[in-house]
C-alpha cells in the first residue's frame, strides 16, 4: 500500500519524518517502496511538512527542507512563520488561506496519482496542526478524490488540566470526527507510549518512531515483489474497505527461541503449498509455537494506539464495524493452526465485526509480530476519552468565559474611583 504522507504542525511534521525514516529502512533492507516515488527518488517524493512556524520546520531530519517538501504557511501576512501560538482557529484559517499553495505544492511534486491513499498527521493540543488538519483533509479529498485518512495524536494526560490544550483537541475531534470528508481517522494516545523515567525529548522521538514503525508491515505487505516473502496477502484495497470512522491500530512482537531462528522459511503453510517437505517435530513444539502466537494475537490488541475495550460480563471485548489482522515472521511459524486461531480470536474478541486476515512470511528471523488494526470502533474507552474531552472543554470555555467576564466588572468598578482624578 503506498501513501503519501502529510504532516501539519510541529507534532504532526515530526511523526511525518519518522516516516521517512522508516521508510529509509523499508527500502535499504526489504526493497519495498511505501511511498509513491520511483527507484530514483524512493523515499521522501511523497512525505510533507505543513507548518506555520519556521523554526520548527528546521528541525526536521529526514524531510528535505525544500520547497517542494516543507510547506510554509502564512509567509505573506502576519503570521510571518512564526506559528499560531496554539490558536488553532489561527491554523485553520491560513490553511484555507495557503489552500492553493498546499494542494499544488503536494498535487506538483508529490506523485500522488500512484498512491494509494493520503495520511494527514497532526497533534491535536497545538494550534497549526489541530487547526489546519481537518482544512487539510478536505482541500486533498476534494482535489484527488482518493481515500483520506487522519492521524490525531491526543495529548499527555499531564496536559488535561491545560485549557488551551483540552479545548483545541475537542475542536480538532470535532472538525475531523465529525465535520471533514476524512475515509477514517486514526487515534493514537501519546500517554501510551511514554515512559516516565525518560526525558520528554527522548519520549517524543521514541513516540514518533513507534507510531511510524506500527505500519510497516501492513504498508508493506501489499508491495512486496519477493515471492519468497509473499503469504495470504492483505493488499491495498483489503486495507481501503475495513478504514471507516474511528480506528486504532497495534503492534506486539514476541522473539522465537534460538531453535526456531535456525528453522528455514520452507516449511510452514507456505512452504507447503508451494510442495515442499514439512520437517517432523514433538507436539510440544507446536503447542508452544500456538501458544506463543496466541500471546502476541492478544497483546496486540491490548497494544492499540488508543484503548477501545468495554467489559462485558466480566470479558475485555471490543466494539467495531471491522477487524484486520496481519501475521509477520518466519514461513514455518505461520501455519494453519495459527492463521486460524488468529481469526478465531478477532471473532471471540471483537464480536460482530467483519475480519480480514493476512500473513507476511520470511521478513523476520527471530521474532514473529501481528499488527492488528479495528476500524470504525464504537463503545468503550475511546468514545469515553472522547466524550471526555466535550464535555471538559465546554466546561473549560464556560468557566474560561465567566472569569473573564468577572475580571472586566471589576476593572469597571475600580475605574468609577478614578473618574475624580485628572487626565494627564
Amino acid at each position: 500500500m503506498k501513501l503519501v504522507v502529510v504532516g501539519t504542525g510541529q507534532g504532526g511534521s515530526n511523526i511525518a519524518d519518522e516516516f521517512v525514516a522508516l521508510g529509509q529502512w523499508v527500502w535499504t533492507n526489504r526493497r519495498v517502496r511505501i511511498f509513491t516515488g520511483t527507484e530514483a527518488d524512493p523515499i521522501a517524493k511523497g512525505v510533507f511538512a505543513v507548518n506555520l512556524g519556521a523554526g520548527d520546520l528546521y528541525g526536521l531530519e529526514h524531510i528535505p527542507q525544500t520547497d517542494d517538501h516543507t510547506i510554509l504557511m502564512g509567509t505573506t501576512d502576519e503570521f510571518r512563520g512564526r506559528g499560531a501560538g496554539k490558536v488553532n482557529a489561527d491554523g485553520a484559517e491560513q490553511a484555507r488561506r495557503d489552500s492553493r499553495k498546499i494542494v499544488s505544492t503536494i498535487r506538483d511534486h508529490g506523485d500522488v496519482y500512484s498512491a494509494d491513499a493520503i495520511m494527514v498527521i497532526a497533534t491535536t493540543a497545538g494550534g497549526t496542526g489541530s487547526g489546519s488538519v481537518g482544512v487539510i483533509v478536505d482541500l486533498l479529498k476534494e482535489e484527488f478524490k482518493k481515500p483520506v485518512y487522519a492521524m490525531l495524536v491526543l495529548p499527555f494526560e499531564n496536559q488535561y488540566d491545560e485549557p488551551d490544550s483540552v479545548i483545541n483537541t475537542a475542536t480538532c475531534l470535532k472538525k475531523v470526527l465529525e465535520n471533514s470528508k476524512a475515509d477514517a481517522v486514526f487515534l493514537v494516545d501519546n500517554q501510551k507510549f511514554a515512559r516516565k523515567q525518560d526525558a520528554m525529548g527522548v519520549n517524543f522521538a521514541t513516540i514518533n518512531r513507534k507510531i511510524a514503525d506500527s505500519f510497516m508491515d501492513i504498508l508493506c505487505v501489499g508491495e512486496e515483489t519477493d515471492r519468497r516473502f509473499i503469504g495470504e496477502v492483505l493488499d491495498a484495497n483489503d486495507v481501503i474497505r475495513i478504514l471507516k470512522g474511528p480506528t486504532v491500530i497495534g503492534v506486539s512482537h514476541a522473539a522465537l527461541p534460538v531453535t526456531r531462528k535456525a528453522r528455514t522459511s520452507s516449511g510452514g503453510l507456505f512452504g507447503r503449498l508451494r510442495g515442499s517437505e514439512r520437517q517432523q517435530q514433538h507436539f510440544s513444539v507446536s503447542k508452544a509455537q500456538i501458544e506463543r502466537a496466541q500471546t502476541v494475537v492478544t497483546q496486540a490488541l491490548a497494544e492499540l494506539s488508543l484503548d477501545c475495550e468495554y467489559i462485558e460480563e466480566g470479558k475485555v471485548l471490543y466494539d467495531a464495524q471491522h477487524v484486520l489482522g496481519l501475521f509477520s515472521g518466519p514461513a514455518v511459524e505461520a501455519t494453519e493452526e495459527i492463521v486460524e486461531m488468529m481469526d478465531n480470536t478477532f471473532a471471540e474478541l471483537v464480536p460482530g465485526a467483519g475480519r480480514r486476515k493476512g500473513t507476511y512470511p520470511g521478513r523476520t528471523s527471530d521474532t514473529i509480530s501481528v499488527t492488528a488494526i479495528v476500524a470504525n470502533i464504537g463503545e468503550g474507552k475511546a468514545m469515553d476519552r472522547i466524550e471526555w474531552f466535550y464535555r471538559e472543554a465546554a466546561n473549560m470555555m464556560n468557566t474560561s468565559r465567566d472569569r473573564r467576564e468577572g475580571r472586566g466588572r471589576r476593572w469597571e468598578d475600580i475605574s468609577k474611583l478614578s473618574d475624580a482624578l485628572p487626565n494627564l
